[in-house]
């Protein structure tokens, strides 16, 4: 059973897939300031959370712009990190992918959103998805981690004002072909939506550096490993759809 826990802590906390790094490679972590801009390239972690809140704090000149890179990491790092943002009215430029943790709590929570041409943002379900509501878990787990993260979660998102379905759909609205090709290893590198849709989600204020946005078109090579999500046309924006 203890075996199991960790199992599952593990792959909640992580929230990401390794498969992304086939999307967009891993660059070179850094966590600062340089050249005047403040920059968080890796994985979210509490290190790097600790380094860009300071690196912000003893800052003569406070940048207003986090430029981020991320295939993400920790739930509550990335809830910690977004909420920072929020705090302090950043704006959020995506400088190559934004994955998972990022995608989720990061890149709304910025005041204007900036994305590349070929900036690849990827969501790969959150603390609310499908597969944590079981009775496989133990009780004190539900309890003491997964009720709590899933109430913060709710929360943070509706500060944003963002359906926090956005997090999960692409898992909800898998049809049965998805479900046999995760199965079998494939599509596993979870999903992304239009920019129209996003809007739909409630995540909007997003500015076109290069006056597109086609990440697919400049990593063509990768482009099939992420599913494309269509949001129905019935589907209706709402804040806390998921609360405890």
């Amino acid at each position: 059973m203890k075996v199991l826990v960790l199992i599952l802590i593990l792959g909640l906390n992580a929230c990401t897939s390794k498969n992304n790094e086939t999307i967009a490679p891993k660059e070179e972590s850094f966590v600062g300031i340089m050249n005047d801009e403040l920059i968080y390239q890796g994985e979210i972690t509490q290190i790097s959370n600790t380094i860009i809140f300071k690196s912000f704090m003893q800052a003569e000149i406070k940048p207003d712009k986090l430029i981020i890179s991320s295939h993400g990491g920790d739930i509550s790092l990335g809830m910690e990190l977004g909420s920072w943002v929020k705090d302090n009215n950043l704006d959020i430029e995506i400088s190559n992918i934004c994955a998972s943790s990022c995608a989720n709590y990061v890149f709304p929570a910025g005041n204007k959103k900036y994305l590349r041409k070929d900036s690849v943002l990827i969501w790969h379900g959150s603390a609310w998805q499908q597969s944590w509501d079981t009775d496989d878990l133990p009780k004190d787990f539900q309890s003491s981690y997964l009720t709590p993260i899933r109430m913060k979660e709710t929360m943070l998102l509706d500060r944003f004002g963002v359906d926090n379905l956005i997090t999960v759909y692409g898992q909800i609205n898998k049809n049965v072909f998805d479900h046999i090709l995760f199965l079998f290893g494939q599509n596993k590198d979870g999903w992304d939506y239009s920019l129209k849709d996003i809007h739909r989600f409630g995540i909007t204020n997003i500015i076109l550096i290069d006056e597109e946005w086609n990440w697919r078109k400049y990593r063509p090579s990768q482009s099939s490993q992420v599913k494309r999500f269509t949001v129905d046309d019935d589907y209706k924006f709402k804040l806390r759809r998921f609360e405890m």
